[in-house]
């Protein structure tokens, strides 16, 4: 008897880990193959992401769900385990923020990564499957539908006149969370991007760092309302800690948050709010998170060919006429800026959020922002900009993310970490030692697992904007990160030797190619160790206390 046995299914807030059995594939049983689902991955799909003059097309979303939110501010941590104020500082419209426009939605994709067994008596060994056979996919994926709402806003009131002044950034970014899973992400990114920018603020503030800034925090929505009283305390603070979270010198390697939006006493008509911004109003009790504003320029955005993005560019305005777009810059200096850039710069990033505590789960494209410090947003994912120093990259999308030192207690953790031959103990049921042993092993996976993402981001990246296409029509070869882990993992068999083969037979690639031959194949041998992280860990031997890290 042959029996197919899932190994890794993945729910994706664009890599994830998995919190409920929602999004489990049904058992399919016939003659011969019988699919049995284990682990999940999560992603949240930003490719939707887009002005959407048609409206919300999830009126009746998740209705019933009136209390779903009520218990949250108790659960993304109080003031103490926040300094920063970000889980405890509620805004209203009007008196502090103004909506702008409607910028586009998310979705989650549910990834499922299948093998293949064959079993006789009580023996189970691994069959390869055909990779031209349709019916026997490797990795199979399926949308959920939109959760989460983005738009664009900005501050009002004093903080925005004080920004103004000062010529610094008063836009902000507004997600709407609605519906049964969206509490679960809210929390996640409460509680992570509260705790990174805790320690941030506590080494950056003496006053954050003794609870001053949450304390004012607390209080501003109840003194906003009061005539007689003002928020120019948390004022001052919230100045602060934006500064912190854009400082030119030195910006957070995340896409801060600077608190919630409560709509809950908001009094307007459906009818007013979708002339204003074109989509139905807010839902009852859904959660709205107030980010700093980074741009929206992402990795996934700038991954294209700068041939096939020039020819999209509309042409300039000359003495004589229209004029064509100026010529592209020089391969190698667009080369110079994407690896000691914008991969350079998403290494130091990933490891200051692993060596502060957290995981992302859910690396992709999509979550890499670029920005800068500057007030013009889109200057890094211009094709002429070549300069590393104008980039600031800024992880986002933290809805699966999680604290290392408790990703032992996640089963679906556990079962994918045994899919690699690492079994982690549950330290609910391990002895002291036992447990002390484990956190080496399950450090290091986690750790992995985000840097595994990132390598199949960095080959996507190389292989698209890096490209040179003879002309702005010609057909690319598929980048996309299902076809890559396709051709590493099936085709190649996780062999880069032939995977570089592969590349140097298109002629697009042929640049791209000779770069990471350079001193001795060293880019090969990055984008290796990336993309077989998980590999690489079942491998260590954590006796020695081996630590698997973004910085080598």
């Amino acid at each position: 008897m042959k029996r197919l046995i899932l190994r890794n299914v993945m729910l994706l807030l664009i890599g994830a880990v998995p919190q409920t059995s929602a999004f489990m594939p049904a058992s399919v049983v016939n003659k011969k193959l019988q699919i049995v689902p284990s682990t999940f991955r999560r992603r949240l799909n930003r490719s939707s992401l887009h002005n959407d003059k048609n409206g919300y097309d999830d009126i009746s979303f998740y209705e019933g769900d009136d209390d779903l939110f009520s218990s949250l501010s108790a659960n993304t941590g109080d003031k103490d385990e926040d300094l920063s104020g970000s889980a405890t500082r509620q805004f209203q419209l009007g008196y502090d923020i103004i909506l702008s426009s409607y910028a586009g939605n998310m979705a989650f994709d549910t990834i499922v990564d299948w093998e293949y067994f064959s079993q006789e008596d009580d023996e189970k060994n691994i069959v390869q499957p055909n990779p031209l056979d349709p019916n026997q996919p490797r990795r199979t994926r399926e949308s959920s539908g939109s959760v989460i709402r983005i738009f664009r806003g900005e501050l009002s009131g004093r903080v925005a006149s004080m920004m103004r002044s000062q010529g610094k950034e008063y836009r902000i970014l507004l997600k709407e969370f609605s519906g049964e899973m969206a509490v679960e992400l809210a929390e996640a990114e409460f509680r992570c991007i509260g705790k990174l920018q805790s320690d941030l603020c506590a080494l950056k503030s003496e006053e954050a760092k003794n609870g001053d800034w949450a304390n004012t925090a607390s209080s501003r929505y109840l003194l906003a309302q009061d005539e007689k009283t003002d928020t120019k305390e948390d004022d001052n603070n919230l100045t602060k800690l934006m500064d912190i979270l854009n400082s030119r010198k030195e910006s957070s390697p995340f896409v801060g948050i600077l608190g919630r939006l409560n709509i809950d006493d908001l009094d307007l008509e459906p009818n007013e709010w979708y002339r204003a911004l074109g989509v139905p109003p807010p839902k009852f009790n859904s959660v709205w998170i107030v980010y700093e504003y980074a741009g929206l320029g992402t990795a996934s955005q700038y991954s294209q060919p700068p041939l096939f993005r020039r020819s999209r560019l509309p042409p300039q305005k000359g003495f004589f006429g229209p004029t064509p777009p100026p010529q592209l810059p020089p391969w190698k200096s667009t080369a110079n800026y994407v690896v000691k850039g914008i991969m350079k710069k998403s290494l130091e990033a990933l490891a200051e959020l692993h060596e502060n505590g957290v995981v992302h789960r859910s690396i992709g494209r999509s979550s890499i922002v670029l920005s800068t410090p500057e007030l013009d947003k889109s200057i890094p994912t211009s094709i002429y900009t070549t300069n590393p120093s104008q980039l600031v990259i800024k992880l986002t999308d933290f809805g699966f993310s999680g604290l290392i030192s408790e990703s032992a207690k996640d089963e679906t953790f556990r079962a994918r970490a045994r899919a690699f031959n690492i079994n982690i103990k549950d330290p609910y049921k391990s002895s002291t030692d036992i447990v002390n042993t484990a956190s080496i092993l399950d450090t290091n996976f986690a750790i992995a697992e985000d840097l595994h993402a990132l390598g199949f981001v960095f080959l996507g990246i190389l292989l698209t904007t890096l490209a040179e296409p003879k002309s702005e029509i010609e057909k690319m070869p598929d980048t996309g990160e299902d076809s890559l882990q396709r051709l590493l993992g099936e085709i190649f068999e996780k062999d880069f030797n032939q995977f570089r083969e592969y590349c140097e037979e298109e002629d697009v690639w042929s640049n791209v190619v000779s770069l990471l031959d350079e001193n001795d194949g060293a880019g090969w041998d990055l984008l290796e160790s990336l993309c077989f992280a998980r590999e690489r860990v079942s491998k260590l031997d954590n006796s020695n206390f081996q630590l698997v890290t973004a910085r080598g």
